[in-house]
């Protein structure tokens, strides 16, 4: 996983029930799966948590990636 994804992604057992999220924020990488997964596009989403950018919805999609792309 690249260093800018990491430096943007951050995971403490005391934030967020230790969820991937964006610094500085509570938005974590799962609830913008979900949102993609009903339905919603990028524009959406960001209108929906103004404090992500376009940018970081792509890089929560590319973090979630990775993830699946490994052996189970």
């Amino acid at each position: 996983m690249g260093g800018f994804i990491l430096r943007k992604i951050v995971s403490h057992a005391d934030v967020m029930s230790g969820k991937p999220h964006f610094v500085g924020t509570h938005v974590t990488i799962a609830s913008i799966m979900q949102k993609i997964s009903k339905g919603m596009n990028i524009k959406q989403i960001v209108a929906q948590l103004p404090q992500i950018s376009e940018e970081d919805v792509v890089i929560a999609i590319k973090f979630a990636e990775d993830l699946v792309s490994k052996p189970f």
